[in-house]
């Protein structure tokens, strides 16, 4: 059974469709992320440093042991696989053919902490945040932060691997930034603030490069 704070919502789930269990015995699931093409479903179990997929019919496997403890995911205009990891503090693209690509690991010289969640605007900026989830105990390697703060970072369209440039919030802002997502016309992003227990919502602001 669900709620819907909006009607609207029925006319994509029926108000007593039926709740089905996709599979069982995972540590922590997170990221879950649809194929458009391939019309499946692939999820992060973190702890676990695994990485599945759904096939309808199919049933569910792995497709990634180790995941160096991904977390969030998402796909860019070409489809390829972009990984927030927290083994290794760091936003990664993976090709359709597997071929990983590191795209940032640092901001201002020092090491993120570790990208937790990601979304892809129209224009190809990539947005993600950066808690220190993955420097704690079974959700990553534990290990001393370097930033001393948490934000939320764009990468510009064309963004070349190497540093995170753009810090787009206050660096006091955040306890923990998590999840975040853009309305459907992409003039504003929310971001969800898992230690301070709300959500911001910030407009998204012209920006050059």
């Amino acid at each position: 059974m669900h709620h819907a704070i909006a009607d609207k919502f029925h006319t994509l789930i029926d108000v007593d469709a039926p709740i089905e269990a996709l599979g069982t015995g995972f540590t922590f699931t997170e990221g879950p992320l649809w194929h458009p093409v391939e019309q499946t479903l692939i999820f992060s179990d973190m702890p676990g440093d695994v990485r599945r997929k759904y096939t309808s019919g199919q049933g569910i496997t792995e497709i990634a042991r180790p995941s160096n403890k991904g977390n969030g995911m998402t796909y860019d205009a070409a489809l390829n696989l972009l990984v927030c990891e927290h083994s290794t503090s760091s936003v990664v693209r993976i090709m359709p053919d597997g071929a990983p690509e590191t795209l940032c690991t640092h901001f201002e010289g020092q090491e993120l902490n570790s990208p937790n969640n990601i979304v892809v605007g129209n224009d190809g900026s990539i947005y993600f945040t950066d808690p220190t989830y993955g420097r704690m105990e079974g959700f990553g390697v534990p290990h001393q932060t370097q930033q001393g703060f948490q934000g939320v970072y764009r990468l510009p369209p064309g963004h070349k691997p190497g540093y995170a440039r753009q810090l787009v919030v206050d660096r006091a802002t955040f306890g923990q930034p998590n999840g975040l997502c853009f309305s459907p016309c992409q003039k504003w992003m929310w971001v969800n603030d898992t230690q301070q227990a709300n959500i911001r919502m910030y407009d998204i602001a012209p920006m050059v490069g």
